[in-house]
């Protein structure tokens, strides 16, 4: 769980972004071309970081490092590529029945690098170091759920939660580390703090500072020991030089925006994996507006917005059209909801069943009100700095000047748009969120919800949030998030539109089962190879 996971996501820029069923190689295409390696170099995977200030990924503070440490180290509670909860350090769990407390068995076959076990002391640890970390750093957010722990034996801990909540599970995806050897080390740039010791598939066997670190495969490791034994990790300034590094052939992988893979894997050549992000798109609607506490004015605007077509000139089919503020991708997807596809007919229907007509037959619709005669108009507010938005925005108001409406573009810079969306000051918006496995829909759904900006409110959805947050167990928590889709999708809170997919490209010479993760690029990384037919 990464620390900025929950936070509202209004990105100014256009971000497009799958031990789990129905993830695979689908979803890889090749850009020809061939990256030239020294033979020296033939066999060693190279990848890039930010200088890190630390590599004691607890109190890490840079993402892209904690990227490359969860190489080194295990979580106690891992995800797959559907954000389902599978074992890692603990093998297998169970909730108690008020879903407050999680008792863990944890693997007895795990070793640290240096030989000795993993256990319940060293997770006890680690919960502690996470507490007395600095707020920015990676993994603080995992005290925002965890309450206390108690030991139960030398493999066996529970862990108790603030609240009862389903996606508790979650917030245990941080590492462990080892108690002996780290106890103590509170200056993030201690000795110990910069030579990283873990249980991972990978140890540290060298790191020059704001340099290069080398890795190699973990003799000692309790899972596949990767078919790759050597990594070179090499230290870059940022974005821009991560896309000029793997251009050049000097790393081997970059993660990018899926629209833009064609752009950096052309010069080079790469294999491009997609797969699906957290960033959700959606539009909604102004409750404190009478016209939108109308369903039958919601389920038209919802039939006017070409989605196909988004997908297809917008997005350029990177992306993951959905009914749900829930991922495609996910377990917990209902796909037994009722569409409102693309239809201008329907549309036109449900607004004349709401009274709204062209009387004069000046194209536009009018309605009689208490005030007497009321225009249908409505402001489409968008930020005119995202691309994606504006395109959406612009189609949307398209169709519905089509069915009768006066509509108005309101394109605002990131900071105005922002500050009319939490005021309220908007009839339709254009937005984001990105959607975590820890994600409450009750905070952007429920009567009064912390991101709750638009004003819905419904006593029947309340109550189905409430259960689906308060789902103890796999089938409780299938069924409660099943029921609450179908009631998202019929009353239309929100439009839903697509998760916006990512990329990983690799150069053409690494070859294997490679399932980049939205969590975790390398989550598959024990089964990637080099491909000798491509060196």
């Amino acid at each position: 769980m990464k620390k900025n996971l929950m936070v509202l996501i209004l990105l100014c820029v256009l971000i497009l972004s799958g031990c789990s069923e129905g993830v695979g190689n689908d979803n890889k295409f090749s850009v020809s071309g061939d990256v030239e390696k020294s033979q020296e170099e033939t066999h060693v995977l190279t990848l890039s970081m930010r200088v890190p200030e630390t590599l004691n990924p607890l109190r890490n503070r840079e993402e892209t490092v904690d990227t490359i440490l969860k190489l080194i180290f295990q979580p106690l509670i891992a995800f797959d590529g559907a954000d389902k909860p599978c074992p890692s350090v603990a093998e297998s769990w169970s909730f108690s029945e008020d879903g407050l407390t999680l008792s863990l068995q944890l693997r007895s076959d795990i070793t640290w690098q240096n030989g000795s076990p993993l256990t319940a002391d060293d997770v006890a640890f680690s919960i502690d170091t996470i507490q007395g970390a600095t707020e920015d750093s990676v993994y603080k957010k995992v005290m925002d759920y965890v309450s206390t722990y108690h030991k139960t034996g030398q493999y066996s801990i529970d862990i108790s939660f603030r609240t009862p909540f389903s996606k508790n599970l979650a917030a245990l995806e941080f590492p462990i580390i080892s108690k002996a050897y780290y106890q103590g080390q509170s200056d993030p740039k201690s000795e110990v703090n910069l030579s990283p010791m873990g249980s991972g598939p990978y140890a540290m066997k060298s790191y020059s500072v704001a340099s290069e670190m080398i890795l190699t495969a973990n003799p000692s490791y309790a899972g596949q020991k990767p078919a790759i034994d050597t990594v070179s990790v090499r230290t870059t300034g940022g974005a821009e030089t991560d896309v000029y590094a793997f251009n050049q052939g000097m790393t081997d992988i970059l993660v990018t925006d899926a629209v833009d893979t064609g752009r950096y894997a052309d010069e080079g050549g790469a294999d491009v994996y997609q797969f699906v992000s957290g960033q959700y798109d959606f539009i909604g609607f102004n409750f404190h507006r009478s016209l939108f506490q109308d369903k039958n004015m919601r389920q038209a605007v919802d039939y006017a917005l070409p989605k196909k077509a988004i997908y297809d000139n917008v997005y350029l089919q990177y992306a993951q059209l959905t009914n749900t503020p829930v991922s495609p991708s996910s377990w917990l997807y209902e796909e037994n909801v009722a569409p409102f596809e693309y239809d201008g007919d329907m549309a036109a229907t449900l607004l004349k069943n709401a009274g709204w007509i062209d009387k004069n037959g000046d194209g536009r619709l009018e309605k009689d009100g208490e005030n007497g005669e009321e225009q249908l108009h409505v402001t489409i507010l968008a930020n005119q700095e995202n691309g994606a938005r504006k395109q959406i925005a612009t189609k949307l108001r398209d169709e519905l000047t089509l069915l009768g409406f006066d509509v108005s573009l309101d394109l605002q810079p990131f900071d105005q748009y922002q500050e009319k969306f939490l005021n309220g000051d908007f009839d339709l918006i254009v937005g984001g969120w990105q959607i975590s496995p820890v994600t409450n829909l009750y905070d952007f759904f429920g009567s009064g919800g912390s991101m709750n900006y638009i004003g819905y409110e419904d006593e029947q959805m309340d109550a189905l949030l409430l259960a689906a947050n308060q789902a103890v167990g796999e089938g409780e928590t299938l069924l409660a998030y099943s029921s609450l889709q179908k009631r998202i999708a019929e009353e239309l809170p929100y439009i839903s539109i697509a998760f916006r997919k990512k990329a990983m490209l690799t150069s053409v010479r690494v070859g294997g089962e490679i399932v980049p993760t939205e969590e975790d690029i390398f989550y598959s990384i024990s089964q990637w190879t080099f491909d000798s037919d491509k060196e």
